[in-house]
């Protein structure tokens, strides 16, 4: 079972495979953790994840970043947190657990409610909302996955280098991921907002094996928004380009 000094040998261990020992040690990463900042519980993860990866970004496998990765995370579960008191998400956790009687955890296994957009809905009714948006999303997805994207991963191809495109497609393919999961019905719904401001802010902490800072995606998706204008004659104006 692990706990915190499991998790520190262990991770102890990981730095000294990597010969990280001299540029990175256990007080740092304890630093970071404790003194965790985001606008969200999330954001804060994410952003520890910014932190700690460019050390490991010569790590190419998956595999092998998936294992480096669960260290960073149960460093994260098992290290106090100031904004936690000084404690772990696992002693919260645990505390939480003791507190609730096993008689009011999910009474007659009823499915806990879900608050979207600041009105709390039942689960099944949360599903079936999902389920009503996947089809509306339908012909968007189909149009982006199937049509633009191979279209402009080619474009790229021929007018850019070979890392310069795969960047660039990044972005792309991401962006319309994010903008399906935020719940755009269309192309058109896409906020300027979300494009100028949102989508590249939420990069720095979200996209973790890149290095792009928010003027160079803004940059990227302005090439990506003019070949949407070239190829498919759509008005990019209003999206700020």
């Amino acid at each position: 079972m692990k706990n915190a000094k499991i998790v520190e040998k262990n991770l102890s261990q990981l730095l000294k495979e990597y010969k990280l020992s001299k540029k990175l040690s256990l007080e740092i990463i304890k630093d970071w953790i404790f003194n965790d900042e985001g606008e969200s519980a999330m954001d804060a993860s994410n952003r520890f994840r910014k932190k700690w990866y460019k050390y490991f970004a010569r790590v190419k496998d998956m595999d092998e970043m998936n294992n480096v990765l669960q260290h960073f995370t149960d460093a994260w579960n098992y290290f106090p947190h100031q904004s936690l008191g000084g404690k772990s998400p696992c002693e919260i956790m645990e505390e939480e657990i003791k507190k609730r009687p096993k008689q009011l955890q999910q009474q007659n296994g009823d499915m806990p409610k879900v608050r979207v957009g600041g009105h709390e809905m039942e689960w099944e009714e949360y599903q079936k909302m999902l389920k009503e948006m996947e089809l509306l999303q339908r012909p968007f997805r189909n149009w982006a996955e199937k049509h633009l994207l191979p279209k402009y991963k080619k474009y790229l191809r021929q007018d850019y280098k070979k890392e310069t495109a795969e960047k660039h497609f990044e972005v792309a393919d991401i962006f319309f991921e994010r903008v399906l999961h935020v719940g755009f019905i269309e192309f058109n719904q896409i906020r300027k907002e979300f494009i100028q401001k949102e989508f590249p802010h939420w990069w720095q902490t979200h996209v973790l094996m890149s290095n792009l800072n928010e003027q160079e995606v803004l940059n990227s998706l302005k090439i990506l928004f003019q070949y949407i204008f070239s190829v498919y004659e759509q008005d990019i104006k209003k999206f700020g380009f």
